[in-house]
């Protein structure tokens, strides 16, 4: 099995560059008589069985294949539809070729790998059977090949013209030296005696020449008119030809005016939205500040609220003291009052006392409920 090293120095997007080197094994080369080789632009298409390398640098588990599949793989070269060692392993060779590229983790899926298939920093081996390459043109390409085409037609149809005009004028000397041949060996043959006859001959044999002559220019005329005619129609299919990628270009510039316009738009978009979302954001912070504020004077009013209930309470304890001192006054003046009644023996000032003592049960009742709902209002705040 012939080894060889293929250093791959690859420039992917906006040049960034790999420098590592992807070992290459061909177990059977293909012939390139005839067929296209593998580069950039061109559909491989081809079979493949994909294994991961152990720490030893032997094939391991497989993890993908082609061979269990309706059909081989195709895919561009350069278009980044592969991972960049394969691209680069296959480029050079033609179809027929079966090969074994050993290609480490920074030209496969690198650290990040591949889902649960392929760990981070693996190095991947791919046993390639390429079974066709195709070169796929462009229009400009295809556009300059039928020109070339054109081209190669008229010269080869002007040196076939070129060839047929020797030809007809070298059998044209072959059938005068022929004629004089004859003439010739007629004149030597009938003599004196038929030298009339011979000149008459030699005048039909002149006018017969002339009328050749005349068919001769006559053809060359009408070659020349031919070629006139095809030289002409050639130059017009060129101007066509001419026409159509002058009308193909102009499409071409029109699509790029008609997205630049678009981006046009897109980013004045982006820019209105960015202005509209700016303009949310304020009218949000807006919002938020005016609740805070809000918050704030709720927070003012309910301390407000607690300071009014606080002295409320206050003064409510302030009455029930005094009502307590006047109690006690009271009952100092009831025990002062029961013995002098009971020194005078007198009933009317009794009842007057009676009546005292109900009023201040009211205020004391009338306190305590008042102190009971001003808590209520609390809890409920």
């Amino acid at each position: 099995m012939k080894r060889i090293l293929i250093l791959v120095v690859t420039c992917i997007l906006n040049t960034k560059v790999y420098a590592v080197e992807t070992e290459v094994d061909i177990a059977k080369e293909g012939s390139c008589r005839g067929k296209e080789q593998a580069r950039d632009g061109a559909e491989v298409t081809l079979d493949y069985d994909g294994y991961l390398q152990d720490s030893e640098g032997n094939t391991g588990k497989k993890f993908t294949s082609t061979y269990s599949l309706d059909a081989p793989f195709s895919f561009t070269i350069g278009g980044s539809e592969v991972i960049l060692g394969l691209e680069q392993g296959l480029s050079g060779f033609c179809a027929g070729s079966e090969l074994i590229l050993y290609i480490p983790s920074e030209l496969a899926y690198g650290q990040k790998g591949a889902g649960d298939t392929i760990p981070p920093g693996a190095s991947l081996v791919f046993e390639v059977v390429i079974i066709d390459v195709k070169i796929l043109e462009t229009q400009y390409e295809k556009n300059l090949r039928l020109e070339a085409k054109s081209r190669e037609d008229e010269a080869k149809r002007r040196e076939e013209e070129l060839e047929r005009r020797k030809i007809a004028e070298i059998k044209a000397k072959e059938d005068y030296a022929i004629l004089l041949a004859e003439d010739a060996k007629r004149i030597e043959l009938i003599g004196i005696k038929a030298k009339e006859a011979h000149d008459i001959l030699l005048a039909e044999e002149e006018k017969r020449r002339e009328v050749a002559a005349i068919r001769v220019k006559e053809a060359d005329i009408k070659a020349k008119e031919t070629y006139d005619r095809q030289i002409a129609e050639d130059a017009k299919r060129r101007e066509e030809q001419q026409v159509l990628v002058r009308q193909q270009q102009e499409l071409v510039r029109q699509e790029l005016i008609r997205r630049e316009e678009q981006q046009k738009l897109v980013d004045e978009e982006l820019e209105r939205r960015k202005v509209q979302q700016e303009l949310v954001r304020l009218d949000l912070k807006a919002r938020e500040d005016e609740a805070e504020r809000r918050r704030l004077e709720l927070i003012a009013r309910e301390e407000q609220k607690e300071r009014v209930a606080a002295e409320l309470l206050e003064r409510e304890d302030e009455n029930v003291r005094r009502i307590i001192d006047q109690n006690a006054r009271q009952h100092d003046q009831e025990r002062r009052d029961e013995e002098e009644q009971k020194r005078l023996g007198g009933i009317k000032l009794k009842e007057k006392l009676s009546e005292e003592e109900e009023k201040i049960n009211q205020a004391r009742i009338f306190f305590m409920n008042r102190r009971t709902r001003i808590r209520q209002r609390e809890r409920d705040m």
